[in-house]
């Protein structure tokens, strides 16, 4: 993916969120389908663009009301220079040249100086992709990637002269073509033995739509047309037929998506006191705290998540496709930090207080899927929702889940204030509901270790919750009983196994962690996909999926269809 620099985006409290422009025109913004969108009053709704090319980046104000300046000087149009300062309204952001980070945090905090020092350095990373060129998005057993569809033809098989070589002994040397006609583009079985499948229809020739899956042996190719940001928005509400109904929408957030609040006072998000006075956050039944609203501000919490606020997500679906927050999107905001299982109880609630109409479309993200699912699957979601649109969901756990359940000197080099953030997370019902059921866990001779059946590994006092975890995994189960898009990202670094170095089962001495192109920084793409559910790859970070030009506008064929 090539990519012309980055924007960094200075916020109030010395954080920052960058933005790799991996395409070649981007525009800034309030409005919400901006692909930098800025929530600032004295920013016009499309304010200005950069367009880049191998010559470099130019900033084009688009006829602002206030203005555009580059280091202090107004502007109409500027070339940029590394180090350059951008104004728009009250907003900051710098062009450097520098490739943005992409590994996961694993960072050592001994101090309260090392956490300060930590935060306002920490930043939020979002890749602007260029979506114009229609493309095909392909995952396999071992790899995801996407290729442009910019020729007039593709030949899909298992010969390596194949434009797409799929290395499966179920796919026929030559088994598919992919042509252009005009606009469409057409798939066509080359008399393969297994066959090409467009979902469980057997196909001989297909015209191509949006979204559509294509099945050849193990691989799923996902065709994505293109489009640009104004295809994102219904364009003319008022002239929708009267008898079109919207599906309405429940939007769950994942762990630490939810305002928490004791009485008035708020305590999350509030990260500094989080590792100040760990103890507020420990989880402790009956406790007289309250989920009131999704986080309508950026949560950076070292070793552990980056996230967009969620409020975006609500604020895209209410401008862009003309939903209504109260008559048909809802969000749900609840404590993360609960038994899953009691999250999902209180969403069936809270549909029913709302008195939503089925069918209904549930967003969800991160834990927040494991919430839905859970809703779907035992508390009467199943009659109710029409469609499960899972971003970013750790399905089946991951390795990382461990490292913060870990004590003890040495065993992970997150330092002083990283066991004051694993004395509340031990506590947390919620965190051992996402521990990984896969193999990803091995000793130092290689043997596998589950994680759920071992309880040696844990503090006596803990394992209960372990053992509830035990059941509320046995309960879900692997599959989605509605239909469901699994939205992952794929491609960026991410902790996909870890090998614990013990001399017996109860005694893990160090925990090393495996980082490599398998995830979206966060959850591995093997755990993201829900068996048997549609896919939807994007090149994207975790905490930025919800905000994804390309996952928008998934959401609108979803929504719209």
């Amino acid at each position: 993916m090539e990519s012309f620099g980055k924007l960094v985006l200075m916020l109030p409290d010395g954080r920052a969120q960058e933005f790799e422009l991996a395409k070649p025109s981007i525009t800034l913004g309030r409005g919400a389908t901006s692909d930098i969108s800025l929530a600032d009053a004295k920013i016009s709704r499309t304010h200005a663009r950069v367009d880049c090319s191998a010559a470099g980046c130019v900033l084009t104000d688009l006829g602002s009301t206030n203005g555009t300046s580059v280091n202090g000087a107004r502007v109409a149009r500027a070339t940029l220079a590394p180090g350059d300062l951008i104004t728009v309204g009250d907003s900051t952001l710098r062009f450097e040249v520098a490739a943005p980070s992409a590994e996961p945090d694993l960072m050592r905090i001994e101090t309260h100086a090392d956490l300060h020092a930590t935060l306002t350095q920490a930043r939020l990373t979002m890749t602007l992709s260029d979506m114009r060129v229609p493309r095909l998005a392909i995952r396999t057993p071992n790899r995801t990637w996407e290729i442009p569809l910019t020729k007039d033809a593709l030949t899909i098989g298992r010969q390596a002269e194949c434009d797409i070589f799929l290395d499966d002994p179920k796919v026929s040397r030559q088994h598919a073509r992919l042509e252009a006609r005009g606009n469409a583009f057409v798939v066509r079985d080359l008399g393969s033995t297994n066959g090409t499948w467009v979902g469980d229809q057997r196909v001989e020739t297909y015209t191509l739509q949006d979204g559509d899956t294509l099945s050849i042996g193990q691989a799923r190719l996902v065709f994505k047309r293109g489009f640009v940001t104004d295809a994102l928005t219904v364009a003319d509400l008022s002239a929708r037929p009267k008898r079109h109904v919207r599906r309405p929408v429940v939007v769950v957030p994942g762990a630490m998506g939810s305002d928490l609040w004791r009485g008035s006072e708020r305590l999350w998000p509030n990260v500094t006191n989080l590792f100040a006075h760990p103890e507020v956050y420990c989880y402790k039944g009956g406790q007289p705290i309250q989920a009131r609203n999704v986080v309508s501000e950026m949560v950076i919490v070292p070793n552990l998540v980056k996230l967009e606020q969620y409020s975006r997500l609500g604020d895209y679906l209410q401008e862009g496709l003309g939903y209504e927050r109260g008559k048909d999107l809802f969000e749900f905001p609840y404590d993360w930090r609960q038994d899953n299982r009691v999250s999902a109880r209180q969403l069936a609630a809270a549909i029913e207080r709302w008195q939503i109409k089925a069918p209904l479309t549930i967003i969800a993200h991160s834990m927040g899927c494991m919430v839905s699912r859970y809703y779907v699957e035992r508390c009467g979601g199943k009659s109710k929702v029409e469609r499960l649109i899972a971003m970013g969901g750790p399905h089946y756990g991951g390795a990382q889940t461990v490292g913060g359940l870990l004590y003890g000197q040495g065993v992970l080099p997150f330092g002083l204030l990283g066991d004051k953030l694993r004395q509340v997370l031990i506590t947390l019902p919620s965190v051992y509901q996402v521990l990984p059921t896969y193999p990803c866990i091995f000793d130092q001779r290689g043997q596998a270790i589950d994680v759920y059946t071992n309880e040696a590994w844990l503090p006596e006092p803990y394992r209960p919750l372990l053992r509830a975890a035990r059941e509320f995994r046995r309960e879900l189960g692997t599959r989605s009983s509605v239909p469901c898009v699994s939205v992952f990202g794929y491609g960026l670094k991410t902790v996909t196994r870890a090998t614990v170095h013990c001399a017996t089962p109860d005694c893990w001495e160090k925990v090393d962690f495996t980082i490599e192109p398998g995830g979206d920084t966060t959850v591995p793409e093997t755990s993201a996909v829900v068996e048997g559910s549609e896919i939807h790859p994007v090149q994207q970070y975790h905490g930025s999926l919800y905000v994804d030009n390309d996952v928008r506008m998934r959401l609108k064929l979803e929504l719209t269809r």
